[in-house]
């Protein structure tokens, strides 16, 4: 099991603009909540390993990316922001 690097970071991409969150406590308090919401497929997305969900109609809905450095996550990338979702190349929904 991968733990969270003490200097994580979590960054969420929202309509409303981007909120980051810094150390490995709040980023473990916050990730808790993003994926008891999120009931995604596992999916490499630039490389990383990561996490997509998608609306019925088959646009993406979310997308959680995760990077890891040395065997921990040091950050995790979170994108709810419809347009965002639009412009990137992500897999088909499943």
């Amino acid at each position: 099991m991968q733990v969270l690097h003490p200097e994580v970071r979590f960054t969420v991409h929202t309509p409303n603009g981007t909120f980051v969150t810094l150390g490995a406590t709040e980023v473990a308090t916050r990730a808790r909540v993003a994926g008891s919401a999120a009931r995604g497929h596992a999916a490499i997305v630039d490389g990383r390993p990561g996490v997509i969900s998608w609306n019925e109609d088959g646009t993406p809905l979310s997308l959680l990316v995760f990077t890891v450095a040395d065997g921990h996550i040091t950050e995790i990338t979170a994108v709810v922001d419809p347009a965002k979702l639009a412009l990137m190349d992500l897999p088909d929904a499943v």
